[in-house]
């Protein structure tokens, strides 16, 4: 018998990750411009004669770059702050904003490296610009025009590479080279491009947008060389050879999937089994 059953967005993300890394972020700020999207982890709670058992499914590749194992983390406590504890009463259902910090303060305990925009976005959903500083964390959803995130989801063509992402590993390498010294211009101007972005959707101004998205590429793949594997790099090629006018690494990069913008039928042609689509999910965390 399913007792509880929720489910949370995985992200793309359009620019200023690593930035919401604390390391970063708490010496020159960050900021991530991202969005939740229609492909989702579910979770339920479910209850037989002899036990309790939490049971998760999903509908995106493994290791793909989305944040799936942010959605995951606030996917149980969602649901563990549900369960009726016997010997410790009842865990008191949390906020949005209260989930995503006690998910990340939790996998920074277990020694995970990485940020705070997956567990955000995934609570929240929607299209959102998101300010770290400190312990603070800022969520801004963007109230764009209609036509703007119609031309988004017209535009926009997610492909997986086919080859595992592994965010730990690929954070790692970046934030070593930060604390040397490098690539730390490299990272503040993702960090900025992130504002500029979210003004650009703002205004409607998508061959702006698109520009700012190559941008965060170019910036992306200085952090470190782990960022573009080859095969990546030749999926880059391949796109923007066949209609997409930019391509942006999704999350920290070292594999996983590459958003393109541009002509959604050549791309989609051109990459078939490789495209994942999407629309964007307003709804983030939900009870179903």
């Amino acid at each position: 018998m399913i007792i509880k059953k929720v489910r949370a967005p995985v992200r793309i993300d359009f620019a200023g990750g690593t930035t919401d890394i604390s390391y970063f972020a708490n010496k020159y700020g960050g900021a991530v411009l991202n969005a939740g999207i229609n492909r989702y982890v579910v979770g339920k709670i479910v209850k037989s004669d002899k036990s309790v058992h939490l049971e998760y499914t999903g509908n995106t590749p493994t290791s793909s770059g989305l944040g799936t194992s942010g959605v995951m983390n606030l996917v149980w406590l969602a649901l563990i702050s549900q369960m009726k504890l016997k010997r410790k009463g009842e865990i008191q259902a949390k906020t949005k904003h209260e989930l995503a910090e006690m998910v990340y303060r939790l996998e920074q305990a277990m020694g995970i490296v990485g940020g705070k925009q997956d567990q955000y976005a995934a609570a929240f959903g929607g299209i959102n610009f998101i300010e770290f500083k400190g312990d603070n964390t800022n969520v801004i959803p963007l109230r764009l025009k209609a036509r703007t995130i119609k031309e988004l989801e017209s535009r926009l063509v997610l492909v997986y590479t086919g080859k595992p992402h592994f965010a730990g590993s690929a954070n790692k390498n970046m934030i070593d080279n930060i604390k040397k010294g490098k690539g730390v211009e490299n990272l503040i101007r993702i960090r900025d491009i992130a504002n500029e972005m979210k003004n650009t959707l703002l205004k409607g101004d998508l061959d702006r947008f698109s520009e700012l998205m190559n941008e965060e590429t170019e910036n992306r793949i200085k952090l470190h060389k782990s960022v573009l594997p080859l095969r990546a790099s030749k999926f880059i090629k391949i796109g923007l050879e066949n209609g997409a006018m930019s391509a942006k690494i999704c999350g920290s990069g070292n594999g996983g999937s590459i958003l393109f913008y541009g002509d959604k039928k050549r791309l989609k042609k051109k990459f078939g089994k490789n495209v994942i689509d999407f629309r964007f999910d307003f709804e983030g965390l939900k009870w179903v």
